[in-house]
């Protein structure tokens, strides 16, 4: 019966048979996988400089420990090159190839895995941001000496560490702060899935980061006015965008600048957003409010053209080319530079404003809710608090008298 290969010799002291007039060392042996040969590694150090016996064997039971804890850890091993899709380099450093070696267990091959199942989850600009998430933690671990460590070597002293140099160098917010924690939390579990960590060491995080109210605020009814008048004459394709985003709440990036002819249904009076361009993944009709569809039928006439067409596309119509990312945010704040309105009027601020105006007239929270394409009222009272703040009609209009 053939004998079962080892692949690990742990520590141990070659005393050369107490000859305190030889050099002792502490000796452990590992396979290489890349050539099969169990490699012996060997430590003199911290042993010969003592003259006695006890002194020699003292001193090699701590090294033994020390050697120990590095081989059970990971962070001393043998680990097979493996190729895998690099998806933290940036544009244009990949060159022809995103495949690159590393050994099995590195942190980056995880990195690359945990953002390949992100970006079948999530819409192309969540991806990004997570991926320039995790291009700054590996930054980190790279400048620390960090990212030859097996994951099981991080803490949480480290993840708050890193948390604070976000703080410290970059001054952000608490918000943002937060939502690196929270991508951690899910590549650690995902992690743990792997069974490559036992705990979640994004755990017991303090609160950090620069306290800012971060919540767009709704437009005023005499900036919105002044926008109006300047935009509506001048840039109709652009005014036709901002009157979705208002009436329709519908997200002006990925979800309103990608939309098609085709998800207008006109005899239902809805627009039909797909989970693939949706920020919750989830594919809902919204309904179009009478003053929006007048506007769709009767002057821009959208019906009468080729239903395959982006809504927004580049020649100020409807078109097989879809606008850029950043065109209309960009020509809005050309819009509110020239009439002098502050920074804090943006584009998005729009929805915010349709939502306000919802709320003053009187719809229900669940209405609301649904518009907004909440998954839970929970998100929809935050939202309001934030926002909008508490309406009360019995407040403001039937207060007794003192």
């Amino acid at each position: 019966m053939a004998r079962k290969r080892k692949d690990l010799i742990m520590p141990h002291l070659i005393d050369c048979g107490g000859d305190l007039k030889k050099k002792w060392y502490v000796e452990y042996s590992i396979r290489n996988p890349e050539t099969g040969i169990l490699q012996r590694i060997r430590h003199y150090e911290g042993i010969n400089h003592l003259s006695t016996y006890e002194e020699r064997n003292a001193a090699a039971k701590g090294i033994i420990r020390y050697y120990k804890k590095l081989i059970l850890s990971g962070t001393v091993s043998y680990k097979k090159l493996l190729e895998y899709e690099d998806l933290l380099l940036y544009d244009g450093q990949c060159g022809f190839s995103t495949k690159r070696t590393a050994k099995e267990g590195h942190i980056k091959i995880y990195l690359s895995e945990f953002l390949q199942l992100k970006k079948m989850e999530v819409n192309v600009n969540s991806f990004r941001t997570y991926q320039s998430e995790l291009r700054t933690f590996l930054l980190y671990l790279e400048e620390k000496n960090f990212t030859d460590k097996p994951v099981s070597f991080f803490t949480t002293e480290i993840i708050t560490d890193f948390l604070r140099f976000l703080v410290m160098s970059k001054g952000l917010s608490r918000m943002t702060v937060r939502k690196y924690e929270e991508l951690l939390h899910a590549f650690f579990n995902y992690l743990k899935t792997k069974k490559a960590v036992k705990e979640n060491p994004v755990f017991n995080i303090p609160k950090l980061g620069v306290i800012k109210d971060e919540a767009p605020s709704a437009i005023p009814d005499y900036m919105r006015t002044i926008l109006k008048n300047e935009i509506e004459p001048k840039d109709p394709q652009l005014w036709m965008f901002i009157c979705f985003i208002y009436y329709m709440a519908i997200r002006p990036g990925h979800e309103l600048r990608l939309m098609r002819l085709n998800q207008i249904n006109y005899s239902a009076g809805t627009v039909v957003i797909h989970n693939y361009d949706s920020k919750n993944k989830t594919t809902a009709a919204i309904d179009i409010p009478d003053q929006l569809y007048d506007l769709i039928v009767n002057k821009w006439k959208l019906q009468t053209y080729d239903q395959s067409l982006f809504v927004f596309g580049k020649y100020g119509e409807p078109g097989d080319v879809a606008l850029g990312k950043n065109n209309m945010k960009n020509r809005h704040t050309a819009f509110r530079k020239k009439t002098g309105l502050p920074d804090s009027v943006k584009l998005y601020s729009w929805k915010h404003s349709g939502a306000q105006e919802l709320a003053s007239k009187g719809a229900s929270i669940y209405e609301i809710q649904r518009h907004l394409r909440h998954n839970d009222i929970t998100t929809t009272e935050k939202y309001l608090k934030k926002r909008i703040g508490q309406r009360s009609n019995t407040i403001k209009h039937s207060f007794p008298e003192i």
